[in-house]
């Protein structure tokens, strides 16, 4: 594949490129969550089209069909601890599907899951770790040289904004995460072609191969990388609603024979990806400080959402 810009950085991908800094852990953090005061974290669904977007301002339309709604806040209820704020969010039109409270949302938010989850992977010295942490899942990358990670990044893309959870490129190859919360299902099939889409224009601007991490919910609910790939290819038309997404990159994508497709597309729930992680973890970073906090957390991690509910014991 031949160059088609100069572009040799993902940050120049950006809707501005001078946030790149901003686009850390925390900075992503801060901007995803801390918008809304009380009720951060809080994601509600369309009925109309599936796609999920965050509580900002007082009425909203669904992003991707459309869909008209307002919302009203009743007041919140403290029940013991700040992190254990009950939000009841009530709408005066159907078609939207409200937020679960129970567990309360720390520990089934995504965003907020993403966050803990990421805390200690960055602890492991990443230049070294993440090629081994990807390889391991099962991506061929063609160089293991880290360039760089943008976590909540928002890309130009389409006329509009696109944001994987987490983005990470390498010398020669550029991985798009994108997460469901923990206890959850599948990933919309729009968000999946959306996400297919920005990758492979990703990697024509970078010249550079690219594949899509999925991370859903409980792994008894997930789906497989091709039926992820099915899905969100017969979501095309949908996607064209929510992104204007060039003609030569969607000849692209639907050229693709739909098993080449979905070799580029790595499909871990939650829990596989946990075990996966700290027996990568246990097996190949040297003793320190570092490699035992972040065992004991993402230990922390899983079995906290086992007394949930969430997840499903381990049987290891």
């Amino acid at each position: 594949m031949s160059r088609v810009t100069t572009i040799d950085r993902l940050e120049d991908l950006l809707e501005d490129s001078k946030l790149a800094p901003f686009y850390d852990l925390l900075g992503g953090l801060s901007d995803n969550l801390l918008t809304v005061g009380s009720h951060a974290g809080t994601f509600l669904t369309c009925h109309a089209c599936g796609d999920t977007f965050t509580l900002k301002g007082d009425s909203w339309k669904c992003e991707c069909c459309g869909h008209q709604f307002e919302l009203k806040f009743a007041p919140s209820k403290q029940l013991g601890s700040p992190f254990e704020t009950e939000v009841r969010v009530t709408a005066n039109v159907s078609g939207l599907t409200k937020p679960r409270w129970s567990p309360h949302w720390y520990y089934e938010n995504e965003n907020w899951s993403v966050a803990e989850f990421l805390t200690q992977i960055l602890r492991l010295q990443p230049e070294s770790f993440f090629a081994l942490w990807l390889q391991q899942m099962g991506l061929g990358l063609q160089s293991p040289v880290l360039q760089g990670m943008l976590c909540w990044p928002r890309f130009r893309f389409g006329g509009k904004t696109i944001q994987p959870d987490f983005a990470v490129a390498f010398e020669r190859d550029t991985v798009l995460f994108e997460f469901k919360r923990p206890g959850g299902g599948a990933i919309p099939p729009v968000e999946v072609i959306g996400q297919l889409c920005f990758a492979e224009y990703a990697g024509q601007r970078l010249n550079t191969d690219w594949h899509l991490v999925l991370v859903p919910g409980r792994e008894s609910l997930a789906l497989s990388a091709g039926e992820y790939v099915q899905s969100a290819l017969a979501a095309v038309a949908k996607a064209q609603l929510k992104w204007v997404i060039p003609e030569s990159l969607l000849s692209t994508i639907l050229s693709f024979p739909e098993v080449k497709l979905a070799a580029k597309v790595r499909v871990l729930p939650w829990e596989a990806l946990l075990r996966l992680t700290c027996k990568l973890i246990e097996q190949a970073v040297p003793q320190s400080w570092s490699r035992d906090q972040a065992l004991a957390k993402l230990s922390y991690f899983y079995n906290s959402r086992v007394e949930r509910g969430l997840f499903a014991p381990s049987t290891a």
